[in-house]
């Protein structure tokens, strides 16, 4: 069952089918058959993707009956998300909003609360969890190396017109699978440097940086620093952070000579720094689109801040200058999906769905500090990493609405469900005072 999951997460991962993927209209796509088969709606109603998990679900809690080794206050924030989703989705209907926009809006929502569950109920270790990570490793290189090719076959020449297209070669979204490909084979280097891994790592790590920069996604760059200082922070003092102080003592100069040289500076070498400027104090075309759209998203969240409108309602359009004429669904998904939960949910819908964020990266740090095994607490570290590229995505890129972004949260969701259990008391359970010995832990 297990090979079947990461089967589907693998062709989920790699689906070239979508409509915002450039390559396949150029070249050759070996996974662009995936998204008529497994992704276009039944009926229109539910993908076959989902009906997949809904059927592995349904056959693993029969098989194995797992679900008391999940962690109880990690499925509980999960399922208090999920009751908030319909929720807002049932007050948006009642207050005259569009059915079907509103189905768009929380359809992948509930898949990944739907796969986070399904997970969890398959892969019951930090190996199991681990060999998924290498999936999503395989799915990434397999985009990175595509859109390499088509830069170098078919952009480079002066054949395809990137600007007239939108200045990328993949996925907006293939940043999340990029930087969680990164900071995985990183770690693994450091707390686990077997010949089988450094070969890996001298494959894969310059592959991913490369199409990281030539994708233009200054977003990247943004989530890989930060989910790596989140790596320093989560590693206990020993060998590990040893080798990861003394390369920063190395690059540290390095790098800082590389800023003070590149910053301003328009060559393609000095790219990762435009990122960082872009962010901080350039106003392009595209920040300024965005503002203008979060000044519209606090507007509509003005209407009803506790509860909101619901779901199925158009965010109140300040300026119509920056509107999205190829995309049917951009009144309804905000660049913003942090923003955006906000001023469809109100306070309340947040916090009911958003705690379950914070509620997975508590129980990661925990396993990453205090688990006694060291797949355990590798485990919990790249789960921090993971939910902070995600929380990136959906605050920069319509996270809500990218299925790689909604799956790959879903995956260090399971982690936080199952992962803590197996790691023992000192993950989950109070240290004073001591349970009974007679007594049932309430985490489990």
């Amino acid at each position: 069952m297990r090979r079947v999951v990461h089967i589907l997460v693998f062709l989920m991962l790699v689906n070239e089918g979508t409509a915002m993927n450039i390559y396949p209209r150029f070249m050759f796509a070996p996974f662009e058959w995936v998204n008529g088969v497994l992704f276009d709606p039944l009926l229109r109603t539910i993908r076959p993707f989902d009906v997949c998990m809904l059927l592995v679900l349904g056959y693993a809690s029969l098989k194995q009956k797992s679900g008391a080794r999940q962690l109880r206050p990690m499925r509980r924030s999960i399922l208090v998300a999920l009751g908030t989703i319909l929720a807002s989705f049932a007050l948006g209907l009642a207050r005259g909003g569009d059915g079907r926009a509103a189905s768009w809006q929380v359809y992948l929502l509930l898949s990944s609360i739907l796969l986070a569950f399904t997970l969890a109920a398959v892969l019951q270790t930090a190996e199991h969890y681990v060999a998924l990570l290498y999936t999503v490793l395989a799915a990434g290189l397999y985009h990175a190396v595509m859109a390499i090719a088509f830069f170098v076959f078919y952009v480079r020449p002066g054949g395809v017109n990137l600007g007239a297209l939108g200045d990328y070669l993949s996925l907006h979204d293939d940043t999340v699978l990029w930087t969680v490909g990164l900071v995985f084979i990183i770690l693994r280097l450091f707390q686990f440097p077997t010949r089988r891994v450094r070969l890996l790592a001298a494959f894969a790590i310059p592959i991913l940086l490369l199409a990281i920069q030539l994708n233009h996604r200054r977003l990247a760059w943004i989530s890989l620093g930060g989910a790596l200082v989140a790596m320093y922070f989560l590693t206990p003092m020993g060998v590990v952070k040893r080798r990861i102080r003394r390369i920063v003592t190395i690059a540290g100069p390095v790098l800082l000579l590389y800023a003070v040289i590149g910053w301003g500076r328009p060559e393609g070498f000095f790219r990762p720094l435009r990122a960082f400027e872009s962010v901080s104090s350039a106003q392009d075309n595209s920040t300024k689109a965005r503002n203008v759209e979060n000044l519209g998203l606090i507007a509509t969240a003005n209407q009803g801040w506790l509860l909101g409108n619901g779901w199925g309602h158009k965010y109140i359009e300040i300026s119509n200058k920056y509107q999205i004429h190829a995309f049917e669904l951009w009144p309804y998904v905000p660049h913003n999906s942090v923003l955006g939960l906000f001023a469809y949910t109100g306070y309340l819908g947040f916090l009911g769905y958003w705690m379950m964020l914070p509620t997975a990266a508590f129980f990661h740090a925990r396993t990453a500090r205090y688990a006694p095994r060291a797949e355990d607490r590798f485990v919990g570290v790249v789960g921090m990493m993971q939910i902070l590229i995600c929380a990136d995505q959906w605050y920069g890129d319509m996270g809500s609405f990218s299925a790689i972004t909604d799956y790959t949260m879903a995956t260090c969701l399971a982690a936080a469900l199952r992962v803590p259990v197996g790691a023992g008391p000192s993950v989950w359970a109070e240290k004073k005072p001591a349970p009974p010995a007679t007594g049932t832990p309430e985490a489990v």
